[in-house]
């Protein structure tokens, strides 16, 4: 007749206590095998971005249910030893405190932080005095100033210092390409990269850039020439014409260099060897 019923057959000449302890057998291998999915230790490999999907370096990534961690490199990638049912905390000072579950990483491979806004406390200007030197006693007698990151006693860097991200001539370098091909490639091709590098240049030279236009700007020219109205627009498109120095010179050369271009242009002038009205 075959052998389904023949297994029903076994089946029903089964006591209950058999059949019992045969569904508590099946549920305890079925509790192993979960434990040991969860236990299972695995290599996470994930990046940390911020809202525009630009990497996010020094980021600290904590494991809260083993209080292990990794920081994001250069270009947000960090690397630790998980179990799947693990989660991660990532924290960094200038983005939010961000919570997500390993499962959640295995999915995409990465995770998005938005940045965190202080509030700051209103500031209040008040003369100090008269004289230069009443500024200067209350200036000296002022307390240091802690930062937020001093005050959290992170490690303080050199302001000077340049990233390595953010250094042309490291970024182009053989060395990096040797070393760190991945980062060389990500850097020099990535347009994330490349638009950053450009950003930070743009403001880290802004203070020189704004104090070099301040020099060569059109009131400034007018104090040490005296010309004025279309006499100066003239000289000014002479000077913007034939001027080497640039942001990265000192001032005492700036200067020199206009005064030095002004009296050329007053001997040229006399000579007649000028278009006094230029398109």
């Amino acid at each position: 007749m075959g052998l389904f019923p023949e297994i029903i057959g076994y089946f029903y000449n089964m006591s209950f206590r058999s059949i019992l302890l045969l569904l508590c057998a099946l549920l305890l291998t079925q509790s192993r095998l979960h434990a040991q999915s969860t236990d299972t230790i695995i290599q996470l490999t994930a990046i940390v971005y911020d809202d525009l999907y630009i990497p996010v370096s020094a980021t600290h990534v904590i494991n809260i249910n083993t209080h292990q961690g990794d920081v994001t490199d250069s270009l947000g990638i960090f690397r630790l030893a998980v179990h799947p049912s693990d989660t991660l905390l990532i924290r960094n000072i200038a983005f939010r405190d961000t919570m997500v579950s390993v499962m959640e990483f295995q999915e995409k491979r990465y995770i998005r932080i938005k940045r965190k806004r202080y509030q700051l406390e209103e500031a209040r200007v008040f003369e100090w005095g008269a004289t230069y030197d009443d500024f200067r006693e209350a200036f000296i007698d002022m307390p240091a100033q802690q930062t937020l990151g001093a005050a959290m006693g992170l490690p303080q860097q050199d302001p000077e210092k340049v990233p390595l991200e953010m250094d042309e001539k490291a970024v182009k370098s053989a060395g990096l390409l040797l070393t760190s091909p991945i980062s060389f490639f990500y850097y020099n091709f990535n347009k994330h990269a490349k638009s950053a590098r450009k950003v930070y240049w743009l403001k880290k030279n802004q203070d020189k850039q704004d104090h070099f236009d301040a020099i060569l700007s059109a009131d400034n020219i007018s104090e040490i020439t005296g010309l004025q109205g279309s006499e100066l627009e003239h000289f000014m498109l002479f000077l913007s014409k034939r001027i080497v120095c640039d942001m990265n010179c000192m001032e005492l050369a700036i200067y020199s260099e206009v005064h030095g271009l002004w009296k050329v242009y007053q001997e040229l002038m006399e000579r007649g060897m000028l278009d006094e009205n230029p398109d």
